[in-house]
């Protein structure tokens, strides 16, 4: 025997050394035949080396002879290696594939290579094969794939850490490697390059009292990954110093072959504003607890009916009866029926108008009248009053001190403004705090030209420190009266007479002083006249700024005062009055001005002289051409009365002027509680939009807040349709919003123009086509909802007749739309990823992966209410021959016309999904065996008839095999039930295909 020079030198033939390798390789080695009989196809063993046995847990024994079927395969496995055997045959070339073999232990990835050998002995085709195991490359491969999808999503996750704020990290945790995302170390203020990326980072960042609380958390979660959920807060430092509270949150996504921890990912998100927020409303809880325990007010909480749940103890101590004895009580046993009725009724009144009830009352407890201030409010739960809130201030000591001051205020304001006499304030350090009109006219100021000033500026030079003499002098309580020069605005000297008095507080402390001046400039130059002549009164009276009168009593025969004569009047009078000396002294009050007496003025006067006691008067007058209001002083003179007064229309006006920016401050401060209060109700709708599911739902949540963002307006939220043409209502307000529920968008302006529509009553020519039988004089606004450059739909609002929608009300709602629209499209994105994940591409079914979720839930069901569930599996006869003869594009065009045959004739009940390749199962829910059979074989027909042409080209008939199992009784697990049905479609392929077979027996494993 020639050896091959391969063998030079070895002690073994060839044959020899080939039939070692055979006997020992690790390779599965060995000849098969291929028996096809007319039910069924298998594989016979010819030869095989030891490896094949081992394989097949038999070693050291001969598989020759044995069937495929016998060696514990599952069928599914054996079906498709013989259909690898049977491509050989057709090719008659040598076939390689990669196959998967999975047991309860492992998986084994295998490499199978076929050779045809030709027709054996026994007219069957006989093959060589070869399979390798290349486990470890697969494994290798798969790592590698599946670290550089990890890669793809850190590079997808990372930004959406930052957007969010939060930090991910990745810990290798037997190499004690860890990965830190630059949104990690950025949350604490650094850069991605001043941090390495390892795991003592975090634990030098956290604050140490927190750390051991950390890793125990940790650890336990790694003890039991599935069962112990790794959620932790903590405090980290910031790169400043500050404080940092964050939520670490991670798990277990990789285990090692034996069941060790190998991967954990997770993430930080910075909760340092919520925190402080809780910290924040815990203390104000504490706060006011003892508010309410120690509040010197009266604070109460009853219920609808009146009785007490709750009352603080100044309450008690004021009712002066135990909370025991009150507690459970209703109002209509501590106070009369008349004030309890008045209690219902302010209750009712609550309960109609939603709104606090601020009341004052006098109610006798205990024999003694007291007056209450109350703020009544109600708690509203679920859209219902269930509770109130009284707080009451008893101001019984307030409200008569407020009367008494007030008539002493009263006095005290009549004194200042109606004396004569200058009235001067001054504080501690000698400026000037107050002066009344008197004293600013006396010096030619006004009054607030004078305030903040030192006394000793109006003062002349040489009469300085003998003013702050007296000064010190009231510091140490010396009250005086002195003469002093003081200086005119218009540097001239006005001479007072200077009354003081100083100011203390309760402990004496002194305050300042206050004075009253008296002019006495007039009475100096008088003396002076006097001195001269008599003629000079005159000039002391046309010197006055306020017009003066002197008046003579005429009486009747009985005595009764009829009119008044003037005697005298100066200039000032006839400035004012309007009239001539001529027209004044020496005539009757009465003919000169007949108004005093319509006005009362001459009973006032009457009563001066026959009391004699002085009076002072502020009033209006209009008549005879004069329209001023007066400030009038009037005292007796003999039979007869002089009269000072002025023009004060000027104060008056300032008064008014006053008032009404008063009015307009109060209107600009509630504009602003409405702006604070729409912030708050946006706030809530934002937090609502985040956690809504549905479109719709978003749409009822935005609705629902409407009446309260737009009072007395109506309206309605309308979603574009799937077309993009056409609007529907989903969601409106207010009692009628006059729009059509569904429209074009060309029937609106503002879907048309892109832009916000406002109409109003004077643009009825702009108005939109879709609203209709709108009231006269009311406005629309139409405002598109637009999102990444999408129009989602239409926000639409209502202003009824006399309501005003200003500018911030517009913009208001614009904001409302751009939140809602935003909303939508994250919902809509939200809907189209879901709906992408649980359907099969090609065919438009539902995917392996929702037909296992969903036939779990069925089979639940079902058990619970003791129902019954069938489940159909059908394969597609020679699906193969339509692949090899027309191509895959073939193949997938009656995958899809098969799919939708199957969606017809099934009820919308059912669920109709694909497998796996040409293998389709239908969940048949509440349907028996029997119902199931008939089912199956309408599919089988409706299949059957299927007339499939592609590019004009008639693809023959289609014909598909069914398998039926039935729950409880093929199966009580989705596994079980698989593998029956499984099994009836192997039977039916065997038997000839193109039918339906059910399956037998009772699987109740899986």
């Amino acid at each position: 025997m020639v050896q091959s020079p391969a063998f030079d030198g070895c002690s073994y033939p060839e044959s020899k050394l080939l039939e070692i390798f055979y006997d020992n390789s690790p390779m599965m080695m060995g000849i098969v035949e291929l028996v096809k009989n007319e039910d069924f196809v298998t594989i016979r063993f010819l030869s095989h080396n030891a490896a094949t046995a081992d394989f097949f847990n038999l070693p050291g024994q001969s598989i020759t002879g044995k069937e495929l079927y016998e060696l514990g395969l599952d069928r599914q496995v054996s079906r498709d290696i013989i259909s690898y055997y049977e491509q050989c045959e057709q090719n008659r070339s040598t076939l390689s594939f990669e196959y998967l073999v999975s047991t309860e232990v492992n998986q084994t990835y295998l490499l199978v290579t076929l050779d045809f050998l030709g027709v054996g002995e026994q007219g069957y085709s006989n093959f060589s094969y070869l399979v390798r195991d290349i486990t470890e490359l697969k494994q290798a491969e798969f790592q590698r794939l599946e670290s550089e999808r990890r890669n793809r999503e850190l590079q997808l996750i990372e930004p959406i850490f930052e957007i969010i704020l939060a930090g991910y990290w990745d810990w290798n945790i037997q190499e004690n490697t860890e990965y830190l995302s630059p949104g990690f170390k950025k949350m604490f203020g650094y850069e991605d390059s001043e941090l390495e990326n390892h795991p003592d980072v975090w634990q030098n960042l956290m604050v140490p009292d927190d750390l051991p609380g950390a890793l125990e958390a940790i650890g336990n979660h790694l003890k039991n990954p599935t069962t112990v959920p790794f959620y932790h807060e903590v405090r980290y430092r910031h790169k400043t110093g500050a404080t940092l509270w964050v939520i670490c949150s991670g798990k277990v996504i990789e285990w090692d072959e034996w069941g060790n921890p190998v991967r954990m990912i997770g993430c930080h998100v910075d909760i340092t504003n919520q925190k402080e927020a809780e910290l924040s409303l815990r203390q104000i809880n504490r706060e006011l607890e003892t508010f309410l325990e120690n509040a010197p007010i009266l604070i109460s909480l009853f219920d609808t009916e009146g009785r007490y749940l709750k009352i603080n103890p100044a309450f008690e101590k004021t009712i002066n009866k135990p909370q025991s004895e009150l507690i459970g009580k209703s109002f209509y046993c501590l106070f009369p029926n008349k004030i309890a009725d008045i209690f219902k009724e302010r209750l009712y009144e609550i309960n109609k108008t939603l709104k606090p009830l601020r009341i004052e009352d006098e109610i006798c407890i205990d024999g003694v009248l007291q007056n209450f201030k109350t703020i009544l409010f109600p708690v509203i739960e679920n859209k219902k009053i269930t509770k109130f809130w009284a707080i009451s201030e008893n101001c019984t000591e307030q409200k008569q001190k407020a009367i008494a001051l007030q008539k002493s205020e009263e006095r005290y304001r009549t004194i200042i403004e109606t004396t004569l006499e200058g009235v001067w304030i001054i504080d501690i350090e000698a400026k000037t705090e107050f002066v009344n009109d008197r004293m600013a006219k006396m010096l030619g100021y006004l009054p607030s030209e004078m305030i903040g000033h030192p006394l000793v500026e109006f003062v002349a030079l040489e009469e300085q420190e003998s003013i702050r003499k007296q000064i010190r002098n009231r510091c140490k309580g010396i009250g005086e009266q002195n003469i002093y020069r003081f200086h005119h605005k218009d540097s001239h000297d006005v001479w007072v007479i200077v009354s003081t008095t100083p100011l203390q507080d309760r402990e004496g402390n002194y305050q300042g002083c206050i004075g009253l001046l008296t002019n006495i400039t007039e009475m100096i130059e008088i003396q002076d006249a006097l001195r001269l002549s008599k003629l000079q009164l005159g000039g002391v009276l046309n010197s006055s700024l306020d017009g003066i009168m002197a008046f003579n009593s005429i009486r009747d025969a009985e005595g009764r005062i009829i009119d008044f004569e003037y005697i005298i009047a100066n200039p000032a009078s006839y400035t004012i009055t309007g009239k001539t000396v001529e027209e004044l002294v020496g005539q009757r009050l009465l003919e000169v001005m007949p108004g005093y007496w319509e006005d009362g003025l001459f009973d006032y006067y009457v009563h001066v002289v026959e009391s004699g006691e002085p009076g002072t008067r502020e009033f209006y007058y209009n008549h005879e051409g004069i329209d001023f209001c007066f400030e009038n002083i009037v005292v007796k003179l003999g039979d007869g009365l002089a009269v000072t007064f002025r023009d004060i229309t000027p104060i008056k006006n300032s008064q008014l002027t006053l008032e009404k920016t008063n009015q307009e401050l109060q209107e600009r401060l509630q504009d602003l509680r409405e702006r604070h209060s729409e912030m708050q109700i946006l706030s809530q709708i934002s937090d609502f939009l985040q956690a809504c599911l549905t479109v719709k739902e978003a749409c009822q949540v935005v609705a629902t807040f409407m009446t309260s963002l737009f009072p007395n307006c109506a309206g309605g939220i309308f979603q574009t349709n799937d077309s993009g043409n056409l609007l529907e209502n989903v969601a409106q307000w207010g009692d009628k919003f006059y729009s059509k529920p569904k429209f074009s968008q060309k029937d609106c302006w503002g879907l048309r123009r892109g832009r916000p529509h406002l109409t109003d009553e004077h643009q009825e020519g702009l108005r939109c086509s879709h609203v209709c039988d709108l009231p006269k004089g009311a406005t629309t606004y139409c405002i598109p909802m637009v999102a990444q450059g999408e129009t989602l739909g239409l926000f639409y609002l209502m202003v009824p007749p006399g309501c005003n929608l200003g500018n911030s009300k517009r913009q208001l709602a614009q904001t409302v739309a751009e939140q809602l629209g935003l909303a939508i499209a994250n919902l809509n994105l939200r809907h189209t990823l879901q709906e992408q994940s649980i359907h099969d591409a090609l065919t438009g079914l539902y995917n392996r992966r929702y037909f296992e979720n969903i036939l779990e839930l069925e089979l639940e069901r079902a058990s619970l209410n003791d129902g019954c569930l069938s489940l159909i599996m059908l394969d597609v006869d020679h699906f193969k021959r339509f692949n090899d003869t027309y191509g895959h594009d073939v193949g997938d065009h009656v995958l899809q016309s098969i799919g939708q045959c199957l969606k017809t004739h099934v009820h919308c009940c059912d669920c109709v999904c694909r497998y796996g390749g040409e293998e389709l199962v239908v969940i048949l829910p509440d349907r028996p065996l029997t119902r199931a059979r008939a089912i199956a074989e309408q599919l089988r027909q409706a299949i059957a008839q299927l007339n499939l042409y592609c590019n004009n080209q008639f693809l023959g008939q289609l014909t598909a095999s069914f398998g039926v199992a039935s729950f409880p009784k093929n199966g009580s697990t989705r596994a079980s039930l698989l593998k029956a049905a499984d099994e009836a479609l192997y039977q039916a392929k065997a038997g000839g295909r193109n039918q339906v077979v059910l399956a037998t027996g009772n699987l109740t494993s899986g």
